[in-house]
């Protein structure tokens, strides 16, 4: 099939999706980022044209002449925030099940079509979006985009699979367990200290929901469940497509157009409400549980915001300052902990800064103290040394991370769900440079103060060296045990 070879621009503004079939001969792409050039917003360091196809997906290119692959991403807006507690998990399972076969191909046909070409394919699921992904030599672009609408659109979710898929994700999850975890977190004890401390900040929210999903939901689940959920969600108006390729952006649109264009929009369910947050921290979270040593897992966190709020570089640029100087106290200067670390985890609508280390049990108490030392250091601004420091890490390591074509669409994907059709790809070293010394010092005093943050720790109850101690104890037992018996017997 010959492609087309002029690129198509439209210079109208964004459209509105229509939700009926349509023609590539009488409806064109829509240039989203047309009018962008009078606008004050910085271009990207490297560039991005953003598309929407008349059915309202979404088409994001990163055209690379030089590059010899082609990688081709198609997200859909749905995780586990989208599910409730009675079909925790089914996100997870329809992306499992997506491969099993399609109006086109039977699985074998599925798993081969990329395989043959030497390329890469798989899928995730997190809380917010599903992500299917064919990383092909750069001639193939074309077939990964027939095989990712063929699998992502026209699954046909086969009943005689839904079975083996379950259990595949029951072995993922390590097995069906719920019920004993269940029972040890009535006791007291746990492991997932991240997902309590969510709990405890986003009480009651769509937070609560794993995306492996829950044993009872799973098992409940039948196909009929996931033909409505894909048909309500899998729509073209929920969904992106990034391409990074040697493609020009007009071919790229020319051939989404051929496989994704006839897809009829939908109407969507709406989006999962925004979590309440708990500003003031009541309690500290504690789990216990087995560890390799007598080391606390501490954690910290505070809500924050989204990943397209003003105050998102910001809080980066923290983050950094305060790895940094976490790293300094904690581990050069007092000798407590081999690492430390902190960072800002940010969503759609929320997020929250967590602080991470892990301390011999003895020494909690210091480590705590001097976390809480630095949290209240950030209050009165930080040094321009170490503003710089922060700054020069971070674009320094974004940079390193751009090396390759697929790392490049991967930081393209990251902002799917966050940025509006219309807004460009951040220039990643503009945005943190930017960030001024009085934004870190307001950005601090807002989010990051000391009576802000949920603690959380691991405690080990069993450990390596105890465990050894005891089996050593125990053994010694039954030698005397064994040995005052034969004594007796003999001498008897």
């Amino acid at each position: 099939m010959q492609r087309p070879t002029t690129p198509w621009v439209d210079p109208s503004p964004l459209a509105a999706a229509d939700s009926t079939r349509v023609s590539t001969s009488t409806r064109q792409p829509t240039n989203l980022l047309a009018d962008q050039s009078t606008t004050a917003v910085a271009q990207p360091v490297f560039k991005v044209e953003k598309y929407a196809l008349a059915n309202g997906l979404q088409v994001w290119i990163h055209y690379e002449p030089n590059s010899t692959i082609a990688r081709a991403d198609l997200i859909i807006n749905v995780g586990s925030r989208h599910e409730s507690l009675d079909i925790n998990g089914i996100s997870h399972l329809i992306e499992h099940m997506t491969f099993t076969g399609t109006e086109k191909w039977d699985e074998t046909q599925v798993q081969k079509t990329i395989d043959q070409l030497g390329g890469r394919w798989n899928a995730w699921t997190s809380q917010e979006s599903t992500n299917y992904y064919a990383t092909v030599p750069a001639s193939d672009l074309e077939t990964a985009l027939e095989w990712l609408a063929e699998v992502v659109f026209n699954t046909t979710l086969p009943e005689d699979k839904l079975d083996r898929e379950k259990d595949i994700v029951f072995q993922e999850k390590g097995g069906q367990y719920d019920w004993a975890w269940d029972q040890a977190e009535r006791l007291g004890l746990g492991y997932n200290l991240t997902e309590k401390l969510e709990h405890q900040m986003f009480s009651r929210s769509s937070f609560d929901l794993s995306v492996i999903g829950r044993d009872r939901a799973l098992n409940q689940l039948e196909r009929q469940d996931l033909v409505d959920y894909h048909a309500q969600h899998y729509r073209p108006n929920n969904a992106v497509l990034v391409v990074a390729s040697n493609t020009p952006p007009g071919q790229v649109l020319a051939i989404a157009q051929r496989y994704l264009g006839e897809i009829p929009a939908g109407e969507l369910p709406p989006k999962p409400e925004t979590p309440a947050v708990k500003p003031h921290p009541q309690s500290t979270v504690v789990v216990r549980g087995t560890s390799v040593s007598e080391q606390v897992r501490l954690k910290l966190v505070a809500p924050t915001v989204s990943q397209g709020h003003e105050d998102y570089w910001a809080l980066e640029v923290l983050a950094e300052a305060l790895d940094h100087q976490l790293h300094d106290e904690l581990r050069l200067h007092y000798g407590l902990v081999y690492s430390a670390g902190a960072w800002n985890e940010a969503y759609s609508d929320t997020g929250y800064f967590a602080i991470s280390t892990q301390v011999h049990r003895k020494n909690t108490g210091k480590a705590l103290t001097i976390i809480q030392a630095a949290l209240k250091k950030l209050q009165a601004g930080l040094s321009e040394t170490a503003i710089a420091e922060a700054k020069k890490s971070l674009v320094g390591r974004w940079s390193l991370s751009m090396d390759s074509t697929e790392r490049r669409a991967a930081w393209i994907v990251a902002w799917v769900g966050i940025l509006a059709p219309e807004q460009p790809l951040p220039n990643y070293p503009e945005a943190i440079a930017a960030v001024t010394p009085a934004d870190l010092k307001r950005v601090a005093a807002a989010y990051l103060q000391p009576s802000h943050f949920h603690t959380g720790m691991h405690q080990p109850i069993v450990t390596v060296t105890s465990a050894a101690r005891w089996t050593g104890i125990l053994l010694g037992l039954v030698g005397l045990g064994l040995a005052a018996w034969y004594g007796w017997g003999h001498f008897a």
